[in-house]
């Protein structure tokens, strides 16, 4: 039997795709990418409160005042109560971070009830800050 050359390049073309393979599933799989690991597993629909914020704090970290409960359990579910002391707005600017919240965060809509209790009780425990020092005479007032 008589080889050619192109015999030969055919039948190392075929034992080297043939090795390629072998190798290939001998390999473990890969990791999955981490968005696809979150997609796969499954969450129940009762706790992505409970994962998305693990936290110490309590309706105490808040000052006493009646919505003080409502409004940790409804801000909390999001975010820490350090971002809630650290504002001071007038009852408008709560009303319209609501609004704000509700449409780019998709934060659930307490209702008009429970919105209005936790917007007072924000504005009176959390009102407009009196300015420290000389007002800046470059701003429009």
């Amino acid at each position: 039997m008589r080889l050619n050359l192109a015999t030969v390049a055919v039948a190392f073309l075929a034992a080297t795709v043939i090795g390629l393979e072998v190798q290939k599933a001998r390999r473990p799989p890969p990791p999955p990418p981490p968005q696809a690991a979150m997609r796969a597993a499954p969450v129940p629909a009762a706790a992505p409160a409970q994962i998305a914020r693990a936290t110490d704090e309590t309706p105490d970290d808040l000052p006493d005042g009646k919505g003080r409960d409502e409004t940790f359990y409804l801000c909390t579910a999001c975010h820490g109560t350090a971002i809630i002391r650290q504002q001071g707005m007038p009852r408008e600017r709560w009303d319209e971070s609501f609004d704000w919240m509700i449409e780019k965060h998709r934060m659930p809509d307490p209702g008009a009830a429970d919105r209005a209790l936790i917007v007072d009780y924000l504005a009176s425990s959390f009102p407009p800050r009196q300015q420290r020092g000389r007002a800046n005479p470059f701003l429009n007032r």
